[in-house]
């Protein structure tokens, strides 16, 4: 279980933003909240393509370099599913992150459940089962001031994906008991924190849905 979510099974404090996944809906990034397509559907062989190592991308080098191992791996992705884009994957991914964490603060844990694999779907269930059902708690987002690709993998046999985002953000968070009090956390100082999640997905399947694999 990774250091975020023992803080907060250990302090009761639930993380989430004021952002609803409606603020994602009509973009084909691959995180539209809809239920996930059978996993017999079939690959669109038309999208697969020869990646030339020679050519440069210019929204991949912008994110990480033009001469990293991210880099081309994220560029064999972009081959295989030509209508793939890193960057709009960078910003459903920061919304994606958003709305995790408000439906696990409101312990919506069930929304959740086909956008999670079993073990981090296990481990956010475990945070909401361990709170104090009678306080509430209560967080506001200073800002959310990064969303960088720190690492990417690709298999080019079965077209899995997995890409790792590092996300920043400064809140204030705290929990009060039923009369108002604050129990934990602090009203008026904001808190720096740094998560690292991993999302994977089959490239060239119908489904563009990128499921959270990883916590960090």
């Amino acid at each position: 279980m990774s250091p975020m979510l023992q803080l907060l099974i250990l302090a009761g404090i639930a993380l989430f933003l004021i952002f609803k996944l409606r603020g994602i809906l009509g973009t084909r990034t691959g995180f539209e909240q809809r239920p996930p397509v059978h996993p017999s559907v079939t690959i669109d062989q038309s999208s697969k393509v020869v990646p030339d190592e020679e050519e440069i991308d210019e929204e991949i080098a912008k994110l990480v370099g033009s001469n990293t191992e991210c880099a081309k791996t994220l560029g064999n992705m972009k081959a295989y599913e030509r209508n793939f884009s890193v960057q709009e994957f960078v910003e459903g991914a920061g919304k994606a992150y958003e709305w995790i964490l408000t439906s696990f603060g409101e312990g919506k844990i069930d929304d959740l459940k086909p956008f999670l694999s079993l073990e981090v779907f296990n481990s956010f269930k475990e945070g909401v089962d361990q709170r104090d059902p009678d306080n509430m708690v209560k967080v506001q987002f200073v800002r959310t001031s990064g969303k960088h690709i720190k690492d990417a993998k690709f298999e080019q046999s079965t077209g899995r994906g997995e890409i790792t985002v590092e996300f920043s953000s400064e809140l204030i968070s705290y929990v009060e008991d039923p009369k108002g009090n604050v129990v934990e956390g602090d009203k008026s100082n904001p808190v720096h924190q740094n998560d690292e999640w991993t999302f994977s997905r089959i490239m060239g399947k119908n489904d563009p849905n990128w499921i959270l694999v990883a916590t960090g």
